[in-house]
């Protein structure tokens, strides 16, 4: 039966300032930090997020947790938690890049994302997202490497020891390649490793605001809704097309909405139709990724926009 959650990333530019790394293509690490304003905690988002929300489900990513992995808020999460009845469907965990070559690294960043996986699986998240590398990684072809596979089995079991299922999300880099994604969960094998599917989250969409991103220092000022508004969909849509078989989770994803109410850029009722299609009733959770506004206002708007999608669609 489907239900309706919400990220505590789409409420971001309300939750205090962000940092978090990637590597890049060329290997360096890349950091970004936005400061945003606290307006209200990770510990008050439980309780907040059920009353402006109406939902009984929330997800949450761990680089919001400034403090790391024994950041004291995360304790406050919990017992939000707990006190607000919501329950904890996923966490986002973006440490580490699987993909490194390097053994030694790779298994710091294993051991690092086992850390975290224990820490949120403590708290009943029901499921975990790690990166199937760095959402910057280039392309190396169809097949998985097999150091990538190893790591991700090795993960999927600790995860379900911790009483937590795994998955990874199309977010970038290879795994925004829905041919090369299929081949990594067939490699890994789905006792040990489920689906994330993110609706905006291809190429299609992620290289433009990857080019923003990594666009120099005095570039020209690019508005990022007009980029968007004229990315040809086509491609968008036929990977939810490939992908939504595999789905045990979904993210809504919306980068603008607009004075009228209408979401950009994707037509959520023709992703949510193309999921019916292929039969998925799991979860659905918003992910807003505009800025500007209210986030708390706009992400409503997008999860009413996405429940009669749900509802016209059953």
């Amino acid at each position: 039966m489907t239900t309706l959650a919400m990220s505590s990333y789409s409420v971001r530019e309300h939750l205090g300032p962000i940092e978090f790394s990637f590597t890049d293509p060329e290997g360096a690490t890349q950091s970004f930090s936005f400061p945003f304003q606290s307006l209200t905690t990770l510990g008050d988002f439980p309780a907040r997020a059920k009353d402006a929300f109406g939902v009984e489900e929330i997800e949450t990513v761990a680089f919001q947790f400034r403090g790391g992995i024994e950041d004291p808020e995360i304790d406050a999460f919990a017992e939000g938690l707990a006190a607000s009845g919501v329950r904890l469907l996923n966490v986002a965990i973006d440490a580490g890049d699987l993909l490194e070559t390097d053994d030694a690294k790779r298994a710091a960043d294993v051991e690092e994302l086992e850390r975290w996986i224990a820490r949120f699986a403590a708290l009943g998240s029901r499921f975990v997202r790690v990166n199937p590398g760095s959402p910057f990684s280039p392309h190396h072809g169809e097949q998985p490497p097999a150091h990538l596979v190893e790591a991700l089995a090795r993960l999927g079991d600790f995860a379900a020891q911790q009483g937590s299922r795994l998955l990874v999300e199309n977010h970038g880099g290879p795994s925004s390649d829905p041919t090369w994604m299929l081949s990594l969960l067939d490699a890994v094998g789905a006792d040990r490793l489920g689906l994330l599917l993110d609706l905006g989250n291809f190429d299609a969409l992620m290289q433009p605001v990857m080019a923003l991103m990594f666009a120099p220092a005095g570039s020209a000022e690019v508005d990022p809704v007009a980029l968007l508004e004229n990315v040809d969909l086509a491609p968008v849509y036929a990977g939810i097309e490939k992908l939504a078989p595999r789905a045990e989770l979904v993210h809504v994803k919306a980068h603008h909405v607009d004075d009228t109410g209408a979401v950009h850029p994707i037509d959520l009722d023709r992703a949510i139709g193309i999921l019916r299609s292929h039969g998925y009733d799991g979860p659905l959770t918003v992910e807003y990724e505009g800025t500007g506004g209210d986030p708390w206002a706009k992400s409503a708007r997008v999860l009413a926009v996405a429940r009669d999608a749900a509802e016209v669609h059953a």
